[in-house]
């Protein structure tokens, strides 16, 4: 795709997936907000049970604290992480299974078309358990550094 990037949005938890929202612009904050007006609401409570915290991963857009005020208005609890802690980050390990699959073997795209269907089959081969385990090896790690 010629050194082009391609933006994605979606969420898991240990009851689900969402679906993959394929960005085909840069986002301003205004951008990721409705990103996340028109999705997570939904889909929160299913992926992640009652009592669910958000985590986003670590991209520059999701930093910015003109986004705080629409957690606190729609009651999404956000979970804090250490910083350069992407090892804590179920998020950030998910996306890089992700990309090894897709990009395996030096795997080159050359439509829009060609990456978003990849993205699609490899993301459905990740089995539940996988992303379970992602999901509690957080849960672990976070209390274990927390603690000491």
């Amino acid at each position: 795709m010629g050194g082009r990037s391609m933006m994605i949005w979606a969420a898991f938890g240990h009851n689900g997936t969402s679906n993959i929202c394929f960005v085909d612009t840069k986002l301003n904050p205004d951008g990721y907000r409705n990103v996340l007006k028109n999705r997570l609401p939904n889909i929160g409570t299913t992926i992640g049970g009652g009592d669910w915290l958000f985590q986003q991963d670590e991209a520059p857009i999701h930093r910015i604290k003109a986004n705080l005020p629409w957690f606190r208005t729609n009651k999404i609890k956000l979970l804090q992480w250490p910083s350069l802690s992407s090892d804590l980050n179920s998020t950030e390990n998910l996306w890089g299974i992700l990309a090894k699959r897709v990009y395996a073997d030096g795997r080159q795209f050359y439509s829009k078309k060609e990456p978003k269907k990849a993205v699609k089959t490899e993301r459905s081969k990740i089995s539940r358990t996988k992303k379970n385990k992602l999901c509690f090896e957080y849960t672990k790690q976070t209390f274990r550094s927390y603690k000491t």
